[in-house]
């Protein structure tokens, strides 16, 4: 099996087909593209990502047989192309330990994208079985425990600021236009993805500041703003720094997954003395879920964010510089963030990249109320100052809303 066509557009993420997942397997939802039997493409996938084929003589055993994924469905779109449900045996995951890195490496490191019996295989999708989903623990705060935190209305629009510029910042510049920017409203700041704790900014004295900063803001005004510092590194290295960024008077901590892994993610949000919110930037998805060709829905990687712990993702804003994938991912994506899921809370979706005052509305169409925006430039190059952007994408909001009810 194999192709060396280009690979067409891939379809409507509305056309995804819903399944549930058995009792006694995971499920991975694969789009296709083969020139060849669509099913026997699947087929192939199931036993290559699972066990592989029967070796050292003789008949294969039934724990064997046991242990091989399965086809469950195919829905062909087209001849040689669609979606083919596959379920990969539970009994094969780890006695012990998060089972996790195991379930990722039977979905998609098989080497599932390196061989070329196919034009396109992309993850579409992921369903775990109740009994599998208890075994983690999802998000500590998410959407209601964020707003519990910062002691504001089950119903208040929230509001986030990225440190800009990402470098070249000391400590005491990083603090004063986070003060600047929670004077103009925002719940939540968070350092942009390059501030990488250098040695004129390191984390420990750059926490420090802040949170003095913040506090200050506090006692003076009432209004309370999680922090959350970039500790992204070696998982060692990361956990580390977190427990010395919250014992510095963090409240929030942030960490890219592609750089650190999706599995560190669940090490950070399940320690003991990190009870913080976790804000998991997304920087990096795009080259697992390019438009075309092989690759892992954004879909899949919002849920394992949710599954392992993460309270806040990035969403790409509508309107702004990033390609967002359109209201329909956007949609799509936030309801596997918030969606009802087992006994796994939700995570609240933000959207940054290019957000402004005037384009709010599109990402409030899709998103509704419990989304964070978040914007770096739009508040700390306005023109009257950061705590005027701040305020200006808080009446912004307000006029949304206001608007929306009639009011």
């Amino acid at each position: 099996m194999h192709g060396d066509a280009r690979p067409s557009a891939l379809p409507d993420p509305a056309d995804l087909p819903q399944w549930t997942a058995p009792p006694d397997a995971f499920l991975g939802v694969y789009y296709i593209e083969t020139r060849e039997n669509l099913h026997q493409t699947a087929e192939f996938i199931a036993l290559e990502e699972s066990a592989g084929a029967w070796s050292g003589g003789g008949e294969p055993t039934g724990r064997y047989r046991r242990s091989v994924a399965r086809v469950v469905d195919i829905r062909e779109l087209r001849p040689g192309a669609g979606y083919a449900a596959i379920a990969f045996p539970t009994a094969n995951l780890p006695e012990r330990g998060s089972p996790f890195p195991a379930v990722w490496l039977y979905l998609s490191a098989g080497p599932l994208f390196e061989r070329p019996f196919a034009d396109v295989v992309r993850l579409a999708d992921v369903l775990l079985p109740e009994e599998l989903l208890r075994t983690f623990r999802g998000p500590r705060f998410g959407v209601a425990g964020t707003r519990t935190v910062l002691q504001v209305p089950a119903t208040a629009l929230l509001f986030g600021a990225i440190v800009k510029p990402g470098a070249g910042l000391t400590p005491d510049e990083v603090a004063a236009r986070c003060t600047a920017a929670a004077l103009g409203g925002v719940d939540l700041i968070k350092d942009d993805e390059k501030m990488n704790n250098p040695a004129y900014c390191p984390l420990l004295p750059r926490v420090a500041a802040v949170t003095a900063a913040l506090r200050g803001v506090e006692e003076r005004t009432g209004h309370r703003v999680i922090y959350c510092p970039h500790v992204t590194g070696r998982p060692d290295e990361m956990l580390a720094a977190a427990r010395v960024a919250v014992q510095a008077g963090a409240t929030g901590l942030m960490v890219n997954v592609f750089a650190a892994g999706l599995a560190s993610l669940q090490m950070l949000s399940e320690a003991s003395d990190t009870v913080v919110p976790i804000y998991v930037h997304s920087g990096g998805r795009s080259a697992l879920a390019h438009l075309q060709g092989n690759g892992i829905d954004v879909r899949v990687f919002a849920r394992f964010v949710r599954l392992l712990g993460g309270d806040y993702l990035d969403l790409y804003a509508l309107g702004g510089y990033l390609r967002s994938g359109g209201p329909t991912q956007v949609r799509q994506v936030a309801d596997v963030l918030r969606g009802p899921w087992g006994s796994i809370g939700s995570v609240l979706p933000t959207c940054s990249g290019g957000l402004t005052a005037e384009t709010l509305a599109p990402n409030y169409d899709v998103l509704g109320k419990d989304v964070l925006p978040m914007a770096g430039s739009a508040i700390f190059n306005h023109p009257h100052g950061p705590a005027a952007g701040a305020a200006a994408l808080r009446q912004a909001g307000d006029q949304y809303f206001r608007a929306a009810s009639g009011s």
